[in-house]
């Protein structure tokens, strides 16, 4: 082989090197570039979904404050009416005030008016008693036991208006007392013709026989809807109670006592509906139709 073509070969050989070495680091580096492009891509979308997050947050925080806001607003409002309302209570009570305290200094110059006179007519008294004890002794003891006696006289005419007083106003509320009495009387008198009668006047309550033996029933109380004072009814008007199961209707039985720690009521059997025996466990109601 020629010298020219031995300075080829091996021309062509450094050429090849060379690119296989270029190629080799062209690829590594791209691949570098790639990897680090993959990651800059990861960290951005980390990035907006951790923004979207404190977006989202930051809203969230926005609607609270604005409620917060909201809120305050409407109190202060409220707070402002009560300013108000009390700014134009304490404008009255402050003339209320001006009003007193002229009153009160109209009262304190009578009063030192009234103590001046009585002072002058102290003085006077004391001279006047200085010679009824030089001059009229008998008569100074005379003096005194008429104005003791018409203090005593006094006194006792005010007692007796007063008595006066107590008797009219005992006598006006037992004329008011009669008046209602009558009035119920004839209500009751009335509601009699048409058929009611006085054990019909009952309570509203509801409850369960809990013990019957012979003519005695127990009867727990469980509905009260007016929280009526059972005993206070008892004491008034002994009310019936209707005693019925799933089968119908059994006996009537009136109350005589309530026991407040157990909440029942004791009763007498009055009527009973044939022969089915009362039991534990049968309803009573005293709202009947």
């Amino acid at each position: 082989m020629s010298p020219l073509g031995r300075v080829f070969i091996v021309l062509n050989l450094a050429l090849a090197g060379g690119f296989a070495v270029f190629a080799g680091t062209h690829l590594q580096k791209q691949d570098n570039f790639k990897k680090k492009w993959e990651a800059a891509e990861q960290s951005k979308k980390d990035e907006v979904t951790r923004l979207s997050a404190q977006i989202e947050q930051i809203d969230g925080e926005r609607r609270i404050f604005e409620n917060a806001k909201t809120a305050n607003e409407t109190q202060l409002g409220e707070a402002n009416k009560q300013i108000g309302r009390l700014l134009d209570e304490n404008k009255r009570l402050e003339e209320v005030t001006s009003k007193n305290a002229a009153l009160i200094a109209q009262l304190v110059s009578t009063a030192e008016a009234g103590n001046t006179e009585a002072k002058a007519a102290f003085e006077r008294a004391q001279e006047a008693y200085a010679m009824a004890i030089k001059d009229q002794q008998a008569k100074d003891e005379a003096v005194r036991a008429k104005d003791a006696a018409e203090a005593e006289n006094r006194t006792l005419k005010n007692q007796i208006a007063q008595l006066d007083e107590t008797v009219e106003g005992k006598n006006a509320m037992i004329a008011s007392l009669e008046k209602d009495n009558s009035e119920q009387k004839l209500l009751v008198s009335a509601a009699t013709v048409n058929g009611f009668l006085p054990a019909m006047a009952a309570p509203t309550l509801a409850g369960t026989v809990t013990n019957a033996s012979g003519r005695l029933v127990t009867i727990s109380i469980s509905d009260n809807p007016g929280d009526v004072d059972i005993q206070d009814q008892i004491n008034r008007r002994p009310f019936r109670f209707a005693i019925s199961d799933a089968s119908g209707y059994k006996a009537e039985a009136v109350a005589t006592k309530y026991e407040p720690t157990a909440n029942a009521v004791l009763c007498n059997v009055l009527l009973t509906a044939g022969s089915r025996p009362i039991r534990a466990g049968d309803s009573a109601t005293t709202n009947t139709p």
